[in-house]
């Protein structure tokens, strides 16, 4: 075994290894580099073993861990115990696809209080994770992720969504995970959610933001793109809908403008960023789409349109949106081939990546529509 200096405190093992036919090399190499167990931040990349080292699965050697970071570690099939370390804060899982839970039975009691102080946990490609625990282990009620600020879960095509949000989760990141909807605690004490992003989740129906709308007060970041099964963001409880509460969004990101009609959006007042991307079908808006622009004509300060590749007209209330500094339109947006008024108020107009006969009408020496926008002092257009 290789003894390690008695105060290290920061450890980073990387293999430059790709040749499985030495698993049982690797594995034990990692066995005999036991650190001692004053080990603040561990970092492991590109190891090829299918299990995690002997020491690492005593909780009692690595016990004063608070940042785990394992990356490209392709054949690692099972975690060691680390919801049982009681000073863990960050937990970093990049590209482990032979993954399936983070805890199991393997690893300790059927059930307990699971990473019971961490506040960061960033989850990327680990495409055989099914649940957050084996079957037969549950955390204790209430007591998954107590501490719970920052969750990243990108390209887990087969996770289930958690029982409920943690209740101190202040941002929630999602891209291509197998969760159907967004469950928030039973209880009725404030959710802390300040950004939530969810990007192409293909099984997600329901995200219940009108639900729980008196206790949002804290959303100000909501980006939902390419869901194409969500059907509802909530419904307004009727003691609610009677008090006028409304979301307090600054930026919103979407890709399907008629979500712009769903409740808690279609209330929305206080917006000031709103980009619509992401859609091959949209052609134009509908009228109730056009109309839901006045509501925020008094807050919208900066406004995208990009990759709608079938888009061939923008809302025509453009134009009264009265705080409007910043307007880009594109990249590809292939159909567009005229701008509608603009207001006063806009400083800045970007055009890429549109017909050409838009920047032909628009050119700045001689466009025949050059005129409706020449009191913008900054525009940039290009094809």
């Amino acid at each position: 075994m290789l003894r390690m200096p008695r105060r290290l405190t920061d450890l980073t093992l990387w293999w430059n290894i790709t040749d499985l036919r030495n698993i049982n090399l690797y594995e034990n190499v990692l066995d005999n580099l036991q650190p001692p167990n004053c080990l603040r931040n561990l970092n492991i990349d590109s190891y090829m073993g299918a299990r995690s080292a002997i020491w690492m699965n005593n909780v009692n050697l690595i016990t004063k861990l608070e940042k785990i970071n394992l990356t490209n570690c392709m054949e690692w099939e099972t975690l060691p115990p680390f919801g049982q370390l009681p000073f863990l804060k960050t937990l970093i899982l990049d590209k482990m696809p032979k993954v399936k839970w983070l805890e199991s039975k393997f690893n300790g009691n059927d059930k307990y209080r699971a990473f019971p102080l961490l506040e960061v946990l960033h989850i990327t490609e680990l495409e055989a994770l099914e649940d957050w625990f084996e079957a037969g282990v549950a955390a204790e009620d209430g007591c998954l992720f107590p501490c719970l600020i920052q969750l990243e879960l990108q390209i887990c095509p087969k996770s289930k969504e958690l029982p409920s949000l943690p209740s101190n989760l202040k941002s929630l990141d999602m891209l291509y995970t197998g969760w159907k909807t967004l469950n928030f605690c039973s209880n009725s004490n404030p959710i802390l959610l300040e950004s939530l992003k969810v990007t192409y989740c293909p099984n997600i129906t329901s995200i219940r933001l009108a639900d729980e709308i008196a206790r949002l007060a804290a959303l100000r970041d909501l980006t939902i793109i390419n869901c194409p099964n969500l059907i509802s963001l909530g419904r307004y409880p009727e003691v609610e809908a009677n008090n006028n509460c409304h979301l307090m969004l600054n930026f919103l990101e979407i890709s399907d403008p008629s979500m712009l009609l769903m409740e808690p959006l279609r209330s929305i007042a206080s917006l000031k960023k709103l980009s619509i991307m992401y859609n091959d079908e949209v052609v134009s808006f509908p009228n109730e789409a056009e109309q839901w622009f006045l509501n925020v004509s008094s807050s919208l300060s900066e406004l995208q349109f990009k990759w709608l590749k079938s888009l061939v007209s923008l809302p025509s209330t453009l134009e009264s949106l009265s705080s409007l500094q910043k307007l880009s339109i594109g990249p590809a947006v292939h159909m567009l081939r005229e701008l509608p008024n603009l207001p006063p108020s806009l400083e800045s107009l970007s055009v890429g990546g549109c017909h050409p006969e838009l920047k032909e009408r628009y050119r700045e020496d001689g466009g025949s529509d050059r005129h409706k926008i020449a009191h913008i002092p900054e525009i940039y257009i290009s094809t």
